[in-house]
């Protein structure tokens, strides 16, 4: 299969080369395995990751095997199997899905509903560390272990080989199983998923892309036998078509050891089963197009052609063209984003789409266009007139150098960093691999050096020009809410028309440089002090600025930032509220007085720092990650946000392009609905929780967003935060010559008033709200109020009560009632507000079991109630947060949200010193006594979101 290459890393940061690397650099192994060359490096001329451990057991199971040091204890578990919905019959349409969910139902050595049960006591939470998924040609499950224990890997491997082939498929678990997939396939289908069918069938018509979608037909699902299921499960489940991945802090030979005595009585069926991801299509097929209406769907345009290609093993030949392809998606990109940002066109996004070695004898070459509603004869020929334009002028040294600035900062980072890269990363590539290999970040920056002189402006160009000239015969799959938009002839005669017209060649864009380097006088520093139990450095300079360090190696070349300058959203009048939310899409997007965004981007190339400014309820400014070398910039672009913003009107006509359409589907969702309407029903008017009027977005600008946030920007107080890979001293001094250099800021907290004071609308009872969607969804919650968090105990308490809840919602609507696909609970506290706070509880279905559902969960709120839970139970529940807390502090994310407040707020370092002693000690009755105390059922909303009566729908 070929790949996408969207992201900037391609196929080469993503993992993808090989050979060369003697196995033996790795132990010997145990007795009852065989060591392999890595998976797919009898195809290439690259060299691979000799850190990873490849074998095979002579039943045929492969395995491969890293050791990852981050997190410090995390153990991943895979098991991948080469079957998907691709190798159905058309009676087993979605059975590879309904197979995956009985692996969790039963087997051999563990009793229906004992599987989740058994993970939850071992520290996972069902959804978050136990999961599985299926696809076209893959079915995959996997196991996220909380600690690199050997009894616990001993338990995972277990499990996981009762998944190999011990499934029972008995016929009550699977007629109980059925409710779970079938709401599954109901949440899924929704008019996205039909838009995406429908082009489909367009683009790739007769294929397992378009006949053999990995959810199914209802009609199978529903009647589909144990019997069936099992013996689709005996062909395709057997050790040669089998993949184990394990990536953590493990010995290889340990884990080979465990993996024979789990695995190699696993018998195949030795039966040949071949390829099944094979497809086909004609080269030569003429133009087509299709059109598909929905009142809910979003005006978009799939504009592809499949050309004749071959087979597109990982090379340096490959590499080196999906670079040029790359390079050349990027610049279209930007050129398109320039002109949409510059004028007033109706072009709300697009992107170009390209894949060699399609199905291993095609290349897909295309676009995607999306815009406002009724814009569809628009918006095509300005992003095809400017891809037309890149295939006959090509591009620019100026604009391929700067790619290439950005590419040699990726690699760059990419070997600094990939001592601590999370195990995560390494899982996946190994789990989703098709026909590449995976490589070290070394190699890859090695083979990027030997390809950069390739990537000339005239080779990227011509490898465009190669693919997208190609462009003629498209097929173009047009959705629209209008249900006249168009005709399939009209599609094709406006493609026609545009690319009948001529197109003039782009316009040269200068070089820039950074210019925002002197904010004026350095800083000195004024205090300096140091928390030394937690390892925090605490520094104030003379102006009033606050700055706040932690070292850390748990993320190498990295680091976390965060900048808080007092006020926020609480401090703009009540009635200018509208204002917060303009600035979180429009203020970074305004770019800064000598840079528009376009350029401030170009100028950034090759640097990790970001744009990203924005406003909290308390604060304005915003958080990220930089490399360590890159934090100097950074901390420039956010001084020159708050000195020099760009305020400019082309961001403010951006911000406003797409709200219409975005208003206008509010209620296309049950899930959307549900959340602007218990919005709004809870807390009436207040613009502080609602979403503001269509109206009053339109009419903000900047003139209105300087005037309330000016002052503040100016002279509010100012708080930074950086946790990380950092020279104390280096990071002091670059914040003294931008922070430290400004004007003298204010030591007081911003006087907030009554701001803060807000009150629930105590319309308790039952609301009934419609969506747009399919008439077989429903969405439903209940809310009780609580209240904010400042009692750090009963904030624990109340998160573990949810906790309890959401399993026992699993077992009654999911497993119990097969109602629904998911059921959660969730309490939250507020840290701004005093007094509030939520506790919930949410599922899906569909609306004729509306009865079944609130009769379950009045189930489980009234054991909740009734008392304390089984010890069982609540060690389920308390297991995974319990486990969490053994990487809790070692990770960068935990300590940039302890570190960022911790002058202006320093009572809350206690609640970090206390947090895992206090939430060992919280029991049971305790729960109940929080449950007692909050879930009273007469002071609950209870919101039911159900699809319109069509005698409203419009």
């Amino acid at each position: 299969m070929g790949k996408s290459f969207a992201s900037i890393a391609l196929v080469l940061l993503s993992g993808a080369l090989i050979v060369a690397t003697p196995v033996s650099a790795n132990p010997s192994p145990p007795p009852g395995t065989t060591r392999t060359a890595p998976w797919n490096s009898e195809t290439t001329d690259l060299e691979a990751d000799s850190r990873i451990v490849y074998g095979q057991l002579p039943n045929g199971l492969r395995y491969a095997i890293r050791r990852n040091q981050r997190p410090d204890n995390q153990v991943l578990v895979r098991l991948v199997f080469e079957f998907g919905s691709a190798a159905e019959a058309d009676d087993e349409q979605g059975l590879a899905h309904f197979i995956e969910h009985m692996a969790f139902n039963g087997s051999t050595n563990v009793p229906e509903g004992e599987m989740v049960r058994i993970l939850e006591r071992l520290g996972l939470s069902f959804g978050a560390d136990t999961n599985a998924s299926t696809g076209f040609v893959r079915t995959q499950y996997k196991l996220d272990l909380p600690k690199a224990d050997p009894a616990l890997i001993e338990r995972a491997l277990f499990l996981m080989r009762e998944t190999a082939s011990e499934v029972s498929f008995n016929p009550g678990a699977v007629d109980r199983e059925r409710g779970v997939v079938i709401a599954e396939m109901r949440d899924r289908e929704n008019f996205g998923f039909q838009r995406n069918r429908a082009a489909s069938e367009l683009l790739y018509p007769d294929s397992y892309f378009s006949t053999r979608y990995p959810i199914g037909k209802l009609d199978v699902l529903q009647n589909a036998s144990a019997e069936k299921m099992q013996a689709l499960y005996r062909k395709w489940y057997v050790p040669d078509r089998a993949r184990l991945v394990i990536v953590g802090p493990v010995d290889p030979v340990e884990i080979e050891r465990e993996i024979i005595r789990k695995f190699s009585d696993w018998k195949g069926s030795g039966a040949a089963l071949g390829e099944i991801d094979r497809c086909s299509f004609d080269n030569s097929r003429p133009a087509k197009a299709a059109f598909f209406s929905h009142p809910e769907v979003g005006e978009a345009i799939n504009i592809e052609q499949i050309v004749a290609d071959r087979k597109r093993p990982d090379t340096f030949e490959r590499a080196l063209m999906d670079m040029k392809m790359g390079m050349a998606a990027a610049i279209v990109s930007d050129r398109i984003s320039r002109k949409s940002r510059n004028e007033d066109i109706p072009l709300l996004n697009s992107g170009l789409s390209f894949a060699a070695g399609f199905c291993d004898q095609h290349a897909r070459i295309g676009m995607t266009i999306s815009g406002k509603d009724g814009s569809w004869n628009t918006v095509l020929p300005i992003v095809e007139q400017m891809v037309r334009q890149a295939v006959i002028y090509g591009f620019s040294a100026q604009e391929v150098a700067e790619q290439v600035k950005r590419y040699d900062a990726a690699f760059e980072n990419a070997v600094k960093s990939e001592a601590t890269t999370q195990s995560g990363v390494f899982a996946n590539e190994l789990t989703n691999l098709d026909e590449d290999i995976v490589t070290s970040a070394e190699y890859r920056q090695r083979l990027w050096r030997q390809l950069r002189p390739f990537l000339t402006p005239t080779a990227v160009s011509e490898e465009f020009a190669k693919w997208y000239g190609q462009l003629d015969r498209p097929r173009i799959f047009l959705s629209s809410k209008q249900p006249n938009a168009a005709t399939p002839e009209v599609i094709l005669a406006a493609f026609a028309e545009s690319r009948s017209k001529p197109v003039a060649a782009p316009s040269e864009r200068a070089a820039l440089e950074w210019s925002y380097t002197d904010f004026g006088a350095r800083g000195e520093v004024a205090k300096d002090e140091r928390i030394e139990d937690l390892g925090i450095r605490t520094v104030r300079f003379a102006n009033g600025v606050r700055l706040n360090l932690k070292q850390t190696g748990f993320e190498k070349d990295r680091v976390r930032w965060t900048l808080r300058i007092d006020g926020g959203k609480l401090s703009i009048p009540l009635a200018d509220q509208h204002l917060g939310m303009f600035m979180d899409g429009a203020f970074a997007a305004g770019g800064l007085g000598k840079y528009d965004i376009d350029d401030l981007r170009a100028v950034l190339a090759g640097s990790t720092a970001s744009a990203g400014f924005a406003s909290g309820p308390t604060f304005f400014g915003g958080g990220g990650s930089v490399v360590s070398k890159d934090l100097e910039r950074q901390m420039q672009l956010l001084a020159a946000f708050v000195t020099d913003p760009g305020y400019r009107e082309a961001a403010v006509r951006l911000f406003r392009r797409p709200l219409p359409e975005f208003y206008a589907r509010l209620d296309a969702t049950p899930g959307s609905a549900l959340s602007i309407g218990q919005a709004r029903i809870m807390n009436g008017d207040d613009p502080r929780f609602t979403l503001p009027p269509l109206e009053k977005l339109m009419s903000a600008d900047f003139e209105k967003l300087k005037s309330v946030i000016g002052g503040q920007l100016q002279s509010g107080a100012i708080e930074i935060g950086l946790v990380g890979d950092i020279d104390e001293a280096r990071a002091i001094e670059t914040v003294a010559r931008t922070f430290g250099a400004l004007p003298a800021r204010s030591n007081q907290p911003f006087n907030l008033g009554d701001a803060k004071a807000s009150q629930f609308s105590g319309k308790y009872g039952t609301h009934t709200l419609y969506h747009r969607g399919e008439a077989n969804q429903l969405s439903w919650r209940r809310v009780w109020t609580t209240n904010d968090d400042s009692d750090f105990r009963e904030e624990q308490t109340m998160s573990l009560l949810a906790d309890i809840a959401r399993i026992r919602l699993i077992d009654e609507l999911r497993e119990g009632l097969g109602a629904t696909y998911g059921a959660g609970a969730a309490s939250e506290m507020s840290d701004v507000y005093p007094g509030r706070g939520t506790f919930s509880i949410s599922t899906s279905g569909d609306p004729k079991d509306l009865e079944k559902i609130e009769a379950a969960v009045d189930k489980v709120v009234s054991e909740l109630l009734a008392g304390p839970v089984d010890g069982d139970l609540f060690e389920r529940a308390r297991k995974p947060t319990l486990e969490s807390y053994t990487d809790w502090k070692r990770r960068n994310a935990t300590w940039i949200d302890i570190v960022d407040e911790a002058q202006s707020a320093p009572e809350r370092l206690q609640r970090f010193r206390i947090s895992e002693d206090q939430y060992r000690s919280i029991t049971p009755q305790q729960v109940w006594e929080a449950a007692k105390r909050y879930l009273d059922p007469a002071k609950s909303y209870t919101f039911r979101v159900l699809p319109k009566p069509k005698a409203t729908a419009d």
